[in-house]
């Protein structure tokens, strides 16, 4: 009787491991992961009608054959990268297909390998100098929310309120969009030619002439929120010269900036890629489960089988002696 009752649950167990291994991909959480330590690629924007000044002859010019890139590289060695924390090195380099150079900068960050967010540490800098890197910089955490997040401006130095603004699709993947503005603001003082700032008293003055370095941009990010990843982004900076006078005079740096098609392939490469490790044990626990309900069917039915006593034959069930008729 034992037996048949130990047979009996293990049926039971197995159904409903089997009954779960069903749904097991709707309630089986994803796996957390962090920010790689090694982390190599690279984002590339195209240009649109960007103002800039030529570094040869020092004259304003307009172009439309402009390319902006970001290439992020972790450094696994550094003292401050660990198993909580992450160096990256954002390199921005901005410059004229024909290899014209219009700007540069380079950011290193410490960033918080769970949510993304810079960290206070030794090896944080822009362009070699120490600095208090804060927010988000090109990737967002792990199951982004529906709420704002500060990002970092390189150019200011500050973080500002990236703030979501819905939902879209981009090549069937749903991913959030985010909006930042970041405001107009004195970022340096520099002495330029006269020609650069457009008033005729600067224009003829004998030597270079002091200016403000004024800067503000727009940007528009769609991110997917599984894994974080920025597939696409578009920016509008507007850096410009102002003079003495207040009055403003060429740009240092204009235009629409937007992502090009390679750098949504890589990006959207990335998020399989990540939503691949996060799904690992998605996929496994149905296998396991149902394999598991079936040997536990197996099992139980053999106990149950094996449980069931003997069969012997009742003097009731035995023929009756038929008499044998003598001569």
């Amino acid at each position: 009787m034992r037996a048949r009752i130990v047979g009996l649950t293990l049926i039971g167990l197995g159904a409903l491991a089997v009954v779960a291994a069903v749904p097991a991909r709707s309630w089986v959480p994803l796996v957390p992961v962090g920010l790689e330590l090694d982390a190599a690629f690279r984002t590339g924007t195209l240009g649109e009608q960007v103002g800039f000044v030529d570094p040869v002859d020092l004259a304003p010019r307009t172009s439309d054959d402009v390319m902006a890139y970001v290439r992020i590289r972790g450094d696994a060695d550094t003292g401050d990268a660990g198993d909580d924390v992450a160096v990256w090195e954002l390199a921005a380099t901005t410059n004229e297909v024909d290899g014209t150079l219009i700007g540069t900068s380079t950011t290193v960050a410490c960033l918080d390998r769970r949510t993304a967010e810079a960290v206070d540490c030794v090896s944080a800098s822009v362009d070699g100098e120490r600095a208090e890197v804060r927010g988000l910089t090109v990737r967002f955490p792990i199951d982004t929310g529906r709420r704002d997040y500060d990002l970092w401006d390189a150019t200011t130095r500050q973080a500002y309120p990236a703030r979501f603004a819905g939902t879209e699709s981009i090549r069937g993947l749903q991913v959030y969009r985010f909006e930042q503005e970041v405001p107009a603001q004195v970022v340096a003082s520099v002495s330029v030619p006269g020609s650069l700032l457009g008033s005729p008293a600067a224009v003829d003055a004998p030597a270079d002439v002091p200016a403000d370095v004024v800067h503000g941009a727009t940007r528009a990010l769609l991110v997917d929120p599984v894994t974080g990843v920025v597939v696409s982004t578009q920016e509008v900076p507007n850096t410009w010269l102002r003079g003495p006078d207040g009055q403003p005079g060429a740009f240092l740096l204009s235009g629409t900036f937007t992502s090009s098609e390679e750098s949504v392939d890589d990006a959207l490469a990335l998020v399989d890629d990540i939503r691949g490790q996060r799904e690992v044990l998605r996929a496994a626990v149905p296998w396991v489960a149902g394999g598991t309900g079936g040997l536990l069917l197996l099992a139980g039915a053999l106990v149950v089988v094996r449980s069931r006593p003997a069969r012997t034959d009742s003097p009731e069930d035995e023929p009756a002696p038929v008499p044998v008729p003598t001569a």
